[in-house]
């Protein structure tokens, strides 16, 4: 069940991260939309109008604008992740609502004898931007149909309250269009979401073990790159496990590699359940295995350690040995795996099932 959370939660940053990049496009064509309708209406109706209408609904943008802006830079200064991107989806649909319906009252703007006119105006610049909406909002499929049904519903139904033939024709091939987008978007959406899923699965194979589906030492490296630098500029320490199955080649002599290959994955599934959500677990060699965890001091690794060995203990019949350390800025992180890594030794040669801290200095 984590597994599937983590998945789905990798997937969701992916499409709502697409969504907010794509709309920052699509406020042109948003804007291109306002004024050039705002000029029909300056000539089809009264300037008046025209300039209200244009002012409300850029007036009504701004939120909208400001949450792009701000999504932006917390996902620069990475205070955004997989782990609470969810729920800026909603944040996108709930300011979206209130633009959306200001735009589309354009279509209640008494227009005259112009009515016709203005409304096969307003259709052919309502159509480009759904075109443009597809784009833009196509990693959201709610967002993309509430722009429709906003957009598109509201001239329907006064294509047919005004009892002219004209109006009624134009009715009936909205109604049509409006079919066809709302039975095909839900299929695009589909696709699309299957092609970023599959991206991000291709991704994870090149950073993933295949046996334990841990990290492998790229996926860890491409951690360290950002983890250490963060943890020397807020003065956060983190801390890493070198952890080794002990006597694992007489386990693989006596029950065969494949009795190997399950308990491999057994102790990986562990080190997962164990772990926070911001822990990497990697498989780090054959039987060796290695935690980094962000924001932990060796006294709060050593309660995690501690917690592994107690699950290892009810759920296999093997032990492991482990070296804690703890990152400083004297140090960098291959000195610090040097220092995790004779802490290993030491437990190993001391008789096994143990572990040993690294000293702080």
């Amino acid at each position: 069940m984590k597994k599937e959370e983590e998945e789905n939660s990798e997937l969701d940053f992916e499409r709502i991260s697409v969504l907010y990049a794509n709309t920052n496009v699509g406020y042109f064509g948003i804007a291109a939309g306002v004024l050039f309708f705002g000029y029909m209406i300056h000539e089809l109706a009264a300037p008046n109008i025209a300039y209200l209408w244009m002012l409300i609904v850029g007036i009504t943008y701004i939120p909208r604008v400001m949450l792009s802006i701000f999504f932006a830079k917390k996902i620069q200064s990475r205070e955004i992740t997989h782990h609470n991107v969810k729920p800026w989806e909603s944040y996108f649909f709930l300011n979206s609502i209130i633009p959306f319906l200001c735009f589309s009252s354009a279509v209640f703007i008494p227009f005259g004898e112009n009515e016709f006119t203005a409304l096969l105006f307003y259709t052919v610049i309502v159509m480009a931007l759904i075109s443009g909406s597809i784009l833009s909002y196509s990693t959201s499929l709610k967002v993309t149909l509430l722009f429709i049904n906003v957009t598109m519903l509201p001239l329907i139904a006064i294509t047919f309250w005004i009892q002219e033939s004209l109006f009624n024709a134009l009715g009936l091939v909205l109604i049509i269009a409006y079919g066809l987008l709302t039975s095909l978007i839900p299929r695009q959406n589909k696709l699309l979401i299957e092609n970023i899923a599959l991206r991000i699965e291709n991704g994870h194979q090149s950073l993933t073990d295949p046996l334990t589906k841990l990290g492998n030492r790229r996926r860890l490296y491409l951690l360290i790159e950002n983890l250490v630098p963060s943890s020397l500029r807020r003065k956060d320490p983190f801390s890493i496990v070198i952890l080794d199955i002990d006597h694992f080649k007489k386990f693989n002599d006596k029950n065969g590699h494949s009795a190997g290959d399950d308990l491999l994955i057994k102790v990986s599934n562990i080190l997962v359940e164990c772990s926070r959500d911001q822990d990497l677990a990697v498989r780090y060699g054959g039987e060796e295995f290695l935690l980094v965890l962000p924001s932990t001091s060796l006294e709060k690794a050593t309660i995690l350690v501690e917690r592994i060995q107690d699950s290892i203990k009810e759920s296999t019949t093997i032990t492991f040995s482990a070296g804690i350390a703890t990152h400083n800025d004297k140090m960098n992180f291959e000195q610090l795996l040097e220092k995790a890594d004779q802490c290993l030794y030491a437990a190993k040669t001391s008789g096994r099932n143990r572990f040993v801290l690294a000293d702080t200095d």
